[in-house]
Protein backbone atom coordinates (compact mmCIF):
# COMPACT_ATOMS: atom_id res chain seq x y z
CA UNK A 1 0.00 0.00 0.00
CA UNK A 2 3.11 2.34 1.03
CA UNK A 3 4.38 1.85 -2.59
CA UNK A 4 1.12 2.04 -3.83
CA UNK A 5 1.20 5.61 -2.17
CA UNK A 6 4.40 6.75 -3.62
CA UNK A 7 3.89 6.05 -7.34
CA UNK A 8 0.55 8.33 -7.14
CA UNK A 9 2.37 11.06 -5.24
CA UNK A 10 5.52 10.60 -7.82
CA UNK A 11 3.15 10.47 -10.81
CA UNK A 12 0.89 13.84 -9.55
CA UNK A 13 4.24 15.64 -9.15
CA UNK A 14 5.36 14.38 -12.48
CA UNK A 15 1.82 15.42 -13.88
CA UNK A 16 1.90 19.05 -12.23
CA UNK A 17 6.04 19.33 -13.18
CA UNK A 18 5.00 18.98 -17.01
CA UNK A 19 1.86 20.14 -17.54
CA UNK A 20 3.50 23.86 -18.65
CA UNK A 21 5.37 21.92 -21.18
CA UNK A 22 2.11 19.68 -22.28
CA UNK A 23 0.55 23.05 -22.44
CA UNK A 24 3.52 24.52 -24.42
CA UNK A 25 4.17 21.76 -26.75
CA UNK A 26 0.33 21.56 -27.63
CA UNK A 27 -0.15 24.77 -28.54
CA UNK A 28 2.44 24.93 -30.36
CA UNK A 29 1.45 21.44 -32.61
CA UNK A 30 -2.09 23.36 -32.94
CA UNK A 31 0.00 26.44 -34.38
CA UNK A 32 2.09 24.23 -36.57
CA UNK A 33 -0.92 22.47 -38.28
CA UNK A 34 -2.72 25.45 -39.12
CA UNK A 35 0.21 26.21 -41.11
CA UNK A 36 0.87 23.32 -42.46
CA UNK A 37 -2.63 22.90 -43.67
CA UNK A 38 -2.32 26.41 -45.07
CA UNK A 39 0.15 25.80 -47.45
CA UNK A 40 -0.39 22.33 -48.09
CA UNK A 41 -4.23 23.77 -49.12
CA UNK A 42 -3.68 26.94 -50.74
CA UNK A 43 -3.72 27.24 -54.07
CA UNK A 44 -1.40 30.25 -54.28
CA UNK A 45 1.02 27.38 -52.98
CA UNK A 46 0.59 24.58 -55.69
CA UNK A 47 3.38 25.34 -58.20
CA UNK A 48 5.66 26.33 -55.10
CA UNK A 49 4.11 22.73 -53.35
CA UNK A 50 5.01 20.70 -56.82
CA UNK A 51 7.91 21.30 -56.76
CA UNK A 52 9.10 21.12 -53.03
CA UNK A 53 6.62 18.88 -51.72
CA UNK A 54 5.93 18.12 -48.40
CA UNK A 55 8.87 20.20 -47.18
CA UNK A 56 7.25 23.20 -48.04
CA UNK A 57 4.48 22.84 -45.04
CA UNK A 58 6.98 21.65 -43.02
CA UNK A 59 9.60 24.74 -43.10
CA UNK A 60 6.10 26.82 -43.57
CA UNK A 61 4.12 25.14 -40.13
CA UNK A 62 7.74 25.49 -38.08
CA UNK A 63 8.31 29.13 -39.00
CA UNK A 64 5.45 30.57 -36.52
CA UNK A 65 6.32 28.42 -33.83
CA UNK A 66 9.35 29.61 -34.09
CA UNK A 67 8.27 33.27 -34.33
CA UNK A 68 6.03 33.33 -31.22
CA UNK A 69 9.07 31.51 -29.01
CA UNK A 70 11.19 34.21 -29.87
CA UNK A 71 8.99 36.82 -29.03
CA UNK A 72 8.53 35.28 -25.77
CA UNK A 73 11.48 33.76 -24.77
CA UNK A 74 12.78 36.66 -23.20
CA UNK A 75 10.54 37.79 -21.43
CA UNK A 76 11.09 35.01 -18.06
CA UNK A 77 14.08 36.82 -17.84
CA UNK A 78 12.98 39.87 -17.86
CA UNK A 79 13.91 41.36 -14.18
CA UNK A 80 11.56 44.89 -14.99
CA UNK A 81 8.84 42.68 -15.93
CA UNK A 82 8.85 40.61 -12.43
CA UNK A 83 9.66 43.41 -10.47
CA UNK A 84 6.46 45.43 -12.46
CA UNK A 85 4.72 42.36 -11.30
CA UNK A 86 5.46 41.71 -8.06
CA UNK A 87 4.05 45.49 -7.34
CA UNK A 88 0.76 44.35 -9.29
CA UNK A 89 -0.25 41.31 -8.11
CA UNK A 90 1.53 41.11 -5.33
CA UNK A 91 -0.80 42.52 -2.95
CA UNK A 92 -4.27 40.38 -4.31
CA UNK A 93 -2.52 37.07 -5.04
CA UNK A 94 1.02 36.47 -3.19
CA UNK A 95 0.61 32.39 -4.12
CA UNK A 96 0.36 33.29 -7.42
CA UNK A 97 3.21 35.28 -7.75
CA UNK A 98 6.08 33.31 -6.06
CA UNK A 99 4.85 30.38 -8.01
CA UNK A 100 5.56 32.28 -11.12
CA UNK A 101 8.60 33.59 -9.90
CA UNK A 102 9.30 30.09 -8.81
CA UNK A 103 8.81 28.83 -12.31
CA UNK A 104 10.83 31.42 -14.60
CA UNK A 105 14.13 29.78 -15.19
CA UNK A 106 11.93 26.63 -16.04
CA UNK A 107 9.65 28.41 -18.77
CA UNK A 108 13.17 29.86 -19.97
CA UNK A 109 14.47 26.54 -20.25
CA UNK A 110 11.17 25.25 -22.11
CA UNK A 111 11.14 28.13 -24.24
CA UNK A 112 14.63 27.38 -25.25
CA UNK A 113 14.56 23.68 -25.90
CA UNK A 114 11.26 23.92 -27.78
CA UNK A 115 13.50 26.88 -29.80
CA UNK A 116 16.12 24.59 -30.27
CA UNK A 117 14.10 21.59 -31.13
CA UNK A 118 12.05 23.45 -33.88
CA UNK A 119 14.76 25.15 -34.97
CA UNK A 120 16.34 21.78 -35.96
CA UNK A 121 13.17 20.48 -37.77
CA UNK A 122 12.93 23.71 -39.77
CA UNK A 123 16.71 23.95 -40.82
CA UNK A 124 16.08 20.07 -42.11
CA UNK A 125 13.11 20.87 -44.05
CA UNK A 126 15.05 23.58 -45.86
CA UNK A 127 17.56 21.27 -46.19
CA UNK A 128 15.55 19.27 -48.17
CA UNK A 129 13.75 22.03 -50.20
CA UNK A 130 17.17 22.81 -51.28
CA UNK A 131 17.65 19.61 -52.88
CA UNK A 132 14.09 19.82 -54.32
CA UNK A 133 14.71 23.12 -55.94
CA UNK A 134 17.74 21.55 -57.56
CA UNK A 135 16.56 18.11 -58.53
CA UNK A 136 13.14 19.36 -59.57
CA UNK A 137 13.69 22.37 -61.27
CA UNK A 138 11.09 23.65 -64.14
CA UNK A 139 12.48 25.97 -66.43
CA UNK A 140 9.10 27.49 -67.32
CA UNK A 141 8.91 28.52 -63.98
CA UNK A 142 12.54 29.97 -63.56
CA UNK A 143 10.98 32.56 -61.60
CA UNK A 144 9.77 30.30 -58.64
CA UNK A 145 12.65 28.92 -58.30
CA UNK A 146 15.55 29.54 -56.15
CA UNK A 147 18.74 27.34 -57.77
CA UNK A 148 19.76 28.35 -61.20
CA UNK A 149 19.04 25.24 -62.79
CA UNK A 150 19.26 21.99 -62.32
CA UNK A 151 22.96 21.79 -62.48
CA UNK A 152 23.06 24.43 -59.23
CA UNK A 153 25.17 23.42 -56.42
CA UNK A 154 23.46 22.67 -52.80
CA UNK A 155 26.56 24.39 -51.16
CA UNK A 156 25.97 27.23 -53.09
CA UNK A 157 22.07 27.76 -51.67
CA UNK A 158 23.11 26.28 -48.24
CA UNK A 159 26.45 29.13 -47.33
CA UNK A 160 26.06 31.88 -50.42
CA UNK A 161 22.56 33.01 -50.32
CA UNK A 162 21.08 34.79 -47.40
CA UNK A 163 18.80 32.45 -46.57
CA UNK A 164 21.16 30.04 -46.18
CA UNK A 165 23.94 31.35 -44.46
CA UNK A 166 21.85 33.49 -41.77
CA UNK A 167 19.95 29.95 -41.16
CA UNK A 168 23.64 28.19 -40.77
CA UNK A 169 24.76 31.24 -38.37
CA UNK A 170 21.60 30.91 -36.46
CA UNK A 171 21.67 26.66 -35.89
CA UNK A 172 25.12 27.48 -34.69
CA UNK A 173 24.36 30.23 -32.46
CA UNK A 174 21.73 27.91 -30.98
CA UNK A 175 23.78 24.98 -30.43
CA UNK A 176 26.31 27.35 -28.52
CA UNK A 177 24.12 28.67 -26.29
CA UNK A 178 22.04 25.31 -25.45
CA UNK A 179 25.39 23.13 -24.76
CA UNK A 180 27.25 26.32 -22.69
CA UNK A 181 23.78 26.34 -21.02
CA UNK A 182 24.31 23.06 -19.62
CA UNK A 183 24.55 22.73 -15.33
CA UNK A 184 28.20 21.69 -15.40
CA UNK A 185 29.03 24.16 -17.54
CA UNK A 186 27.34 26.92 -15.73
CA UNK A 187 28.97 25.76 -12.74
CA UNK A 188 32.43 25.52 -14.59
CA UNK A 189 32.53 28.05 -17.16
CA UNK A 190 30.23 30.97 -15.74
CA UNK A 191 31.48 33.24 -18.05
CA UNK A 192 31.56 31.20 -21.26
CA UNK A 193 27.70 30.91 -20.01
CA UNK A 194 26.90 34.27 -20.00
CA UNK A 195 29.22 35.40 -23.30
CA UNK A 196 27.50 32.60 -25.16
CA UNK A 197 24.10 33.99 -24.38
CA UNK A 198 24.55 36.76 -25.48
CA UNK A 199 24.81 35.57 -28.52
CA UNK A 200 21.10 35.49 -28.97
CA UNK A 201 22.15 39.03 -30.36
CA UNK A 202 23.44 37.59 -33.31
CA UNK A 203 20.46 34.99 -33.63
CA UNK A 204 18.30 37.86 -34.06
CA UNK A 205 20.18 39.75 -36.68
CA UNK A 206 20.26 37.02 -38.65
CA UNK A 207 16.14 36.46 -38.01
CA UNK A 208 15.92 40.24 -40.47
CA UNK A 209 18.63 38.61 -42.99
CA UNK A 210 16.94 35.20 -42.95
CA UNK A 211 14.42 36.45 -45.27
CA UNK A 212 16.36 38.04 -48.03
CA UNK A 213 16.49 35.42 -50.82
CA UNK A 214 12.81 35.72 -51.16
CA UNK A 215 12.41 31.78 -51.97
CA UNK A 216 8.79 31.73 -50.86
CA UNK A 217 6.75 32.56 -53.41
CA UNK A 218 2.95 32.30 -54.37
CA UNK A 219 0.99 32.90 -57.62
CA UNK A 220 -0.68 36.08 -57.83
CA UNK A 221 -3.14 35.28 -60.46
CA UNK A 222 -5.09 32.47 -59.70
CA UNK A 223 -8.59 33.74 -61.58
CA UNK A 224 -6.51 33.87 -64.92
CA UNK A 225 -4.35 31.09 -64.49
CA UNK A 226 -6.12 27.75 -62.51
CA UNK A 227 -4.23 25.22 -61.02
CA UNK A 228 -2.87 22.21 -63.27
CA UNK A 229 -3.84 24.63 -66.64
CA UNK A 230 0.25 23.84 -67.69
CA UNK A 231 -0.73 20.22 -67.56
CA UNK A 232 -3.54 20.93 -70.57
CA UNK A 233 -2.11 21.04 -74.54
CA UNK A 234 -2.11 23.80 -76.46
CA UNK A 235 -4.45 21.73 -79.08
CA UNK A 236 -6.79 20.94 -76.45
CA UNK A 237 -6.81 24.65 -74.62
CA UNK A 238 -7.67 26.59 -78.23
CA UNK A 239 -10.60 24.05 -78.75
CA UNK A 240 -12.24 24.52 -75.54
CA UNK A 241 -13.44 28.60 -74.47
CA UNK A 242 -13.65 27.45 -70.85
CA UNK A 243 -10.35 26.00 -70.78
CA UNK A 244 -8.95 29.17 -72.52
CA UNK A 245 -10.62 31.57 -70.43
CA UNK A 246 -9.40 29.84 -67.02
CA UNK A 247 -6.04 29.56 -68.19
CA UNK A 248 -6.05 33.21 -69.88
CA UNK A 249 -2.22 33.91 -68.90
CA UNK A 250 0.87 32.18 -67.47
CA UNK A 251 1.04 31.90 -63.86
CA UNK A 252 2.90 35.04 -62.14
CA UNK A 253 4.94 34.72 -58.60
CA UNK A 254 5.46 37.17 -55.81
CA UNK A 255 6.83 37.16 -52.85
CA UNK A 256 3.73 38.59 -50.86
CA UNK A 257 4.12 41.05 -47.44
CA UNK A 258 7.00 39.97 -45.01
CA UNK A 259 5.76 40.32 -41.19
CA UNK A 260 7.75 37.66 -39.74
CA UNK A 261 10.27 40.71 -38.68
CA UNK A 262 7.77 41.70 -36.41
CA UNK A 263 8.46 38.60 -33.93
CA UNK A 264 12.08 38.50 -32.98
CA UNK A 265 11.18 42.46 -32.85
CA UNK A 266 9.15 41.62 -30.01
CA UNK A 267 11.62 39.78 -27.80
CA UNK A 268 14.48 42.28 -28.35
CA UNK A 269 12.46 45.27 -27.76
CA UNK A 270 11.46 43.20 -24.41
CA UNK A 271 15.59 42.83 -23.77
CA UNK A 272 16.57 46.51 -24.56
CA UNK A 273 13.90 47.79 -22.46
CA UNK A 274 14.51 45.88 -19.64
CA UNK A 275 18.73 46.54 -19.90
CA UNK A 276 18.06 49.81 -20.71
CA UNK A 277 15.68 50.68 -17.49
CA UNK A 278 18.15 48.90 -15.36
CA UNK A 279 21.14 50.22 -16.94
CA UNK A 280 19.92 53.47 -15.87
CA UNK A 281 18.61 52.36 -12.47
CA UNK A 282 21.69 51.24 -11.68
CA UNK A 283 23.74 54.40 -12.65
CA UNK A 284 20.99 56.41 -11.36
CA UNK A 285 22.21 58.41 -7.69
CA UNK A 286 18.82 56.53 -6.32
CA UNK A 287 20.73 53.14 -6.42
CA UNK A 288 23.90 54.95 -6.44
CA UNK A 289 26.27 52.86 -3.41
CA UNK A 290 29.69 53.27 -2.31
CA UNK A 291 31.66 50.47 -0.64
CA UNK A 292 32.05 51.32 3.59
CA UNK A 293 32.99 47.61 4.70
CA UNK A 294 35.40 44.34 2.94
CA UNK A 295 36.72 41.53 4.69
CA UNK A 296 37.17 38.14 3.96
CA UNK A 297 34.89 35.67 6.45
CA UNK A 298 35.92 32.05 7.61
CA UNK A 299 35.12 29.67 5.53
CA UNK A 300 36.43 31.17 2.22
CA UNK A 301 33.86 33.66 2.09
CA UNK A 302 33.35 37.57 1.68
CA UNK A 303 31.56 40.36 4.18
CA UNK A 304 30.03 43.24 1.80
CA UNK A 305 28.41 46.38 3.21
CA UNK A 306 27.75 48.95 0.64
CA UNK A 307 25.79 52.33 1.51
CA UNK A 308 23.81 54.18 -0.45
CA UNK A 309 24.44 57.89 -1.59
CA UNK A 310 20.65 59.11 -1.23
CA UNK A 311 19.29 60.02 2.30
CA UNK A 312 16.05 58.43 2.01
CA UNK A 313 15.49 54.83 3.13
CA UNK A 314 15.95 52.55 0.65
CA UNK A 315 13.12 49.75 0.38
CA UNK A 316 14.46 46.25 0.93
CA UNK A 317 12.17 42.85 1.70
CA UNK A 318 13.23 40.28 3.71
CA UNK A 319 14.22 37.22 1.17
CA UNK A 320 15.35 40.00 -1.66
CA UNK A 321 18.21 39.85 -3.67
CA UNK A 322 19.91 42.31 -5.98
CA UNK A 323 22.33 42.37 -8.77
CA UNK A 324 26.02 43.38 -8.25
CA UNK A 325 29.01 44.47 -10.67
CA UNK A 326 32.22 44.93 -10.03
CA UNK A 327 33.40 47.17 -13.06
CA UNK A 328 36.92 46.74 -11.60
CA UNK A 329 36.63 42.72 -12.89
CA UNK A 330 33.82 42.57 -15.35
CA UNK A 331 31.28 45.78 -16.89
CA UNK A 332 29.43 42.58 -18.40
CA UNK A 333 28.90 40.41 -15.93
CA UNK A 334 26.04 40.79 -13.36
CA UNK A 335 24.99 38.43 -10.13
CA UNK A 336 22.42 38.09 -7.69
CA UNK A 337 23.05 38.10 -4.35
CA UNK A 338 20.29 37.84 -1.23
CA UNK A 339 20.73 41.02 1.08
CA UNK A 340 21.47 40.02 4.54
CA UNK A 341 20.89 42.91 6.61
CA UNK A 342 18.52 45.52 5.38
CA UNK A 343 18.62 49.29 5.62
CA UNK A 344 17.15 51.00 8.87
CA UNK A 345 16.54 54.30 10.10
CA UNK A 346 19.79 55.92 10.49
CA UNK A 347 21.56 53.44 8.97
CA UNK A 348 20.70 53.69 5.01
CA UNK A 349 23.23 50.31 3.76
CA UNK A 350 22.77 46.77 3.14
CA UNK A 351 25.34 43.91 4.07
CA UNK A 352 25.63 41.27 1.70
CA UNK A 353 27.46 37.59 3.29
CA UNK A 354 29.42 35.78 -0.50
CA UNK A 355 30.46 32.74 -0.73
CA UNK A 356 33.48 31.99 -3.12
CA UNK A 357 32.04 30.04 -6.17
CA UNK A 358 33.48 30.77 -9.78
CA UNK A 359 36.26 33.00 -10.98
CA UNK A 360 34.19 36.15 -10.17
CA UNK A 361 33.99 35.43 -6.49
CA UNK A 362 37.25 34.05 -6.32
CA UNK A 363 38.67 37.66 -8.30
CA UNK A 364 36.89 39.98 -5.88
CA UNK A 365 38.15 37.30 -2.88
CA UNK A 366 41.91 37.76 -3.66
CA UNK A 367 41.51 41.65 -4.18
CA UNK A 368 39.92 41.45 -0.65
CA UNK A 369 42.48 39.47 1.06
CA UNK A 370 45.43 41.57 -0.80
CA UNK A 371 43.58 45.15 0.29
CA UNK A 372 43.58 43.91 3.93
CA UNK A 373 47.12 42.15 3.87
CA UNK A 374 48.75 45.42 2.54
CA UNK A 375 46.37 47.59 5.38
CA UNK A 376 48.51 45.12 7.83
CA UNK A 377 51.61 45.54 6.85
CA UNK A 378 51.39 49.21 5.96
CA UNK A 379 49.84 49.66 9.78
CA UNK A 380 46.56 50.31 8.93
CA UNK A 381 46.99 52.86 5.40
CA UNK A 382 44.99 51.41 2.29
CA UNK A 383 47.09 51.76 -0.53
CA UNK A 384 44.45 50.74 -2.77
CA UNK A 385 41.45 52.41 -4.07
CA UNK A 386 38.42 51.30 -2.45
CA UNK A 387 36.66 48.68 -4.27
CA UNK A 388 33.31 50.16 -5.86
CA UNK A 389 30.65 48.45 -7.40
CA UNK A 390 27.06 49.05 -8.92
CA UNK A 391 23.88 47.58 -7.66
CA UNK A 392 21.06 46.80 -9.35
CA UNK A 393 17.67 45.73 -7.43
CA UNK A 394 16.39 45.03 -5.05
CA UNK A 395 14.00 42.14 -7.13
CA UNK A 396 11.11 39.92 -5.44
CA UNK A 397 12.11 36.48 -4.74
CA UNK A 398 9.53 33.72 -3.62
CA UNK A 399 11.24 33.73 -0.02
CA UNK A 400 9.73 37.21 0.55
CA UNK A 401 7.01 35.16 1.18
CA UNK A 402 8.36 33.86 4.79
CA UNK A 403 6.74 36.55 6.66
CA UNK A 404 2.97 36.14 5.06
CA UNK A 405 3.22 32.45 6.33
CA UNK A 406 2.49 31.64 9.75
CA UNK A 407 4.58 28.27 10.32
CA UNK A 408 7.93 27.32 8.61
CA UNK A 409 10.45 25.31 7.77
CA UNK A 410 13.61 26.87 6.47
CA UNK A 411 16.48 24.29 5.30
CA UNK A 412 19.89 26.12 3.98
CA UNK A 413 22.51 24.24 2.56
CA UNK A 414 25.62 26.46 2.89
CA UNK A 415 25.12 29.68 1.56
CA UNK A 416 21.91 28.74 0.91
CA UNK A 417 21.60 30.44 4.50
CA UNK A 418 21.30 33.91 3.82
CA UNK A 419 17.24 34.09 2.38
CA UNK A 420 16.70 33.82 6.09
CA UNK A 421 19.58 35.97 7.51
CA UNK A 422 17.15 38.70 7.15
CA UNK A 423 13.86 36.91 9.06
CA UNK A 424 15.86 36.21 11.69
CA UNK A 425 17.17 39.80 12.01
CA UNK A 426 13.58 41.09 12.07
CA UNK A 427 12.28 38.74 14.57
CA UNK A 428 15.21 39.96 16.71
CA UNK A 429 15.09 43.35 16.28
CA UNK A 430 11.09 43.92 16.48
CA UNK A 431 8.22 42.37 17.57
CA UNK A 432 6.27 40.96 14.51
CA UNK A 433 3.56 38.26 15.00
CA UNK A 434 4.33 36.11 11.90
CA UNK A 435 5.81 33.59 11.68
CA UNK A 436 4.41 32.19 14.56
CA UNK A 437 6.75 28.52 14.44
CA UNK A 438 10.33 28.62 12.66
CA UNK A 439 12.29 25.54 11.78
CA UNK A 440 15.76 26.02 10.52
CA UNK A 441 17.70 23.09 9.43
CA UNK A 442 21.35 24.77 8.62
CA UNK A 443 23.39 21.71 6.77
CA UNK A 444 27.36 22.97 5.78
CA UNK A 445 30.32 20.98 4.66
CA UNK A 446 32.99 22.97 6.81
CA UNK A 447 32.43 24.23 10.66
CA UNK A 448 33.88 27.66 9.60
CA UNK A 449 30.18 28.12 7.42
CA UNK A 450 28.40 28.15 10.98
CA UNK A 451 30.56 30.74 12.43
CA UNK A 452 28.96 33.63 9.89
CA UNK A 453 25.04 33.72 11.63
CA UNK A 454 26.17 31.61 14.78
CA UNK A 455 25.36 34.75 17.00
CA UNK A 456 22.48 35.46 15.19
CA UNK A 457 20.74 31.67 15.77
CA UNK A 458 22.09 32.33 19.65
CA UNK A 459 20.56 35.67 20.38
CA UNK A 460 16.98 35.27 19.31
CA UNK A 461 17.27 31.50 21.06
CA UNK A 462 17.71 33.51 23.85
CA UNK A 463 15.11 36.29 23.11
CA UNK A 464 12.22 33.58 22.79
CA UNK A 465 13.30 31.61 25.72
CA UNK A 466 12.98 34.77 28.11
CA UNK A 467 9.48 35.37 26.47
CA UNK A 468 8.72 32.06 27.38
CA UNK A 469 8.34 31.01 23.78
CA UNK A 470 10.75 28.23 23.63
CA UNK A 471 9.17 26.33 20.45
CA UNK A 472 9.23 29.92 18.21
CA UNK A 473 12.59 29.03 17.30
CA UNK A 474 13.32 25.36 16.30
CA UNK A 475 17.07 24.93 15.13
CA UNK A 476 19.33 22.15 13.70
CA UNK A 477 22.88 22.60 12.56
CA UNK A 478 24.83 19.80 10.33
CA UNK A 479 27.96 19.30 10.13
CA UNK A 480 28.49 16.76 7.45
CA UNK A 481 32.50 16.88 6.69
CA UNK A 482 35.42 16.08 9.15
CA UNK A 483 33.27 16.21 12.03
CA UNK A 484 35.60 17.14 15.27
CA UNK A 485 34.25 17.31 18.70
CA UNK A 486 37.36 18.87 19.98
CA UNK A 487 37.07 21.90 17.09
CA UNK A 488 33.24 22.15 18.04
CA UNK A 489 33.94 22.98 21.30
CA UNK A 490 36.60 25.10 20.61
CA UNK A 491 34.48 27.14 18.64
CA UNK A 492 31.45 27.01 19.98
CA UNK A 493 32.34 26.35 23.55
CA UNK A 494 30.81 29.37 25.12
CA UNK A 495 27.45 29.41 23.22
CA UNK A 496 25.81 26.34 24.49
CA UNK A 497 22.73 26.74 22.57
CA UNK A 498 24.28 26.40 19.28
CA UNK A 499 26.81 23.40 20.15
CA UNK A 500 23.79 21.53 21.69
CA UNK A 501 22.36 21.64 18.32
CA UNK A 502 25.01 20.74 15.94
CA UNK A 503 24.76 17.07 14.76
CA UNK A 504 26.94 14.95 12.53
CA UNK A 505 26.12 14.06 8.82
CA UNK A 506 23.25 14.84 6.54
CA UNK A 507 20.11 15.47 8.33
CA UNK A 508 16.97 12.48 8.47
CA UNK A 509 14.80 14.05 6.31
CA UNK A 510 12.39 11.68 7.59
CA UNK A 511 12.39 12.63 11.10
CA UNK A 512 12.60 16.42 10.51
CA UNK A 513 9.27 15.66 8.37
CA UNK A 514 7.43 13.61 10.80
CA UNK A 515 8.20 16.39 13.71
CA UNK A 516 6.29 18.66 11.35
CA UNK A 517 3.43 16.11 10.75
CA UNK A 518 2.94 15.61 14.60
CA UNK A 519 3.31 18.71 15.59
CA UNK A 520 0.57 20.49 13.26
CA UNK A 521 -2.07 17.55 12.15
CA UNK A 522 -4.09 19.35 9.40
CA UNK A 523 -2.36 22.43 9.31
CA UNK A 524 -0.53 23.73 6.90
CA UNK A 525 3.22 24.39 7.43
CA UNK A 526 5.70 26.66 4.38
CA UNK A 527 8.48 25.01 3.54
CA UNK A 528 11.22 26.93 2.37
CA UNK A 529 15.19 25.35 0.86
CA UNK A 530 17.97 27.52 -0.96
CA UNK A 531 20.77 25.12 -1.74
CA UNK A 532 22.06 22.67 -4.66
CA UNK A 533 19.66 20.64 -6.86
CA UNK A 534 19.50 17.37 -5.49
CA UNK A 535 18.60 18.96 -2.05
CA UNK A 536 15.65 20.50 -3.88
CA UNK A 537 14.84 17.69 -5.39
CA UNK A 538 14.78 15.73 -1.96
CA UNK A 539 12.90 18.31 -0.02
CA UNK A 540 10.34 18.55 -2.96
CA UNK A 541 9.68 14.80 -2.75
CA UNK A 542 9.46 14.62 1.00
CA UNK A 543 6.74 17.45 1.04
CA UNK A 544 4.96 15.74 -1.23
CA UNK A 545 5.33 12.48 0.45
CA UNK A 546 4.37 13.74 4.18
CA UNK A 547 1.46 15.72 3.21
CA UNK A 548 -0.62 12.48 2.70
CA UNK A 549 -0.24 12.40 6.30
CA UNK A 550 -2.88 15.26 6.91
CA UNK A 551 -0.18 18.28 7.08
CA UNK A 552 -0.48 20.55 4.46
CA UNK A 553 3.03 20.90 3.13
CA UNK A 554 3.65 23.87 0.55
CA UNK A 555 7.27 23.54 -1.08
CA UNK A 556 9.13 27.22 -2.72
CA UNK A 557 12.89 27.28 -3.25
CA UNK A 558 15.39 29.45 -4.19
CA UNK A 559 18.27 29.18 -6.53
CA UNK A 560 20.52 31.28 -8.93
CA UNK A 561 22.64 28.23 -10.55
Amino acid sequence: MERANKIYHSSRNFMFKYIIALLWTGFNFVVFCKAFSNYHHDVQYYYLSRILGNGLCVSRGTAPVLNLTMALITLPTCKTFNLLLHKVFGRCSTRLLVHYLEKTKVVHLLLGCSLLIVAIVHSVAHFVNIVNFIHNYDNRYRELNWANGPDDNVLRLLFATPTGFSGCIMLLTLAAIAYLARRSMRDRFYNSFITSHHLFLVFYGMMFYHPLSNIIKHQTNIDKHKIMCDLVDNVTLHSNEDLLVLCEERPHFSVGTKRAWIWPLIGLAIYLADISFRYLTSHSERYSVTTVQTYAMAGHAIHLRLQFARQAIVKILPGQYILLQCPAISTLEWHPFTVTELPIEGRNDITLTIKVRGDWTEELYDRVVQREQCKRNLGGIDPYRRIEFLLDGPYPSVMSNMLDCKRILFVGAGVGITPFVTIMRLLLSTNVVQPARVHLVWVARNLETFLWFSDEIARLQEKFWSQNKPDRFWVKLHWTQSYDEHLLAECFGDMPSIKSRMYRGRPNWNDVFLDLVTLYPRKRVSVFSCGPKELTKEIRLKCKEYSKHGCKLSYFHEGFG
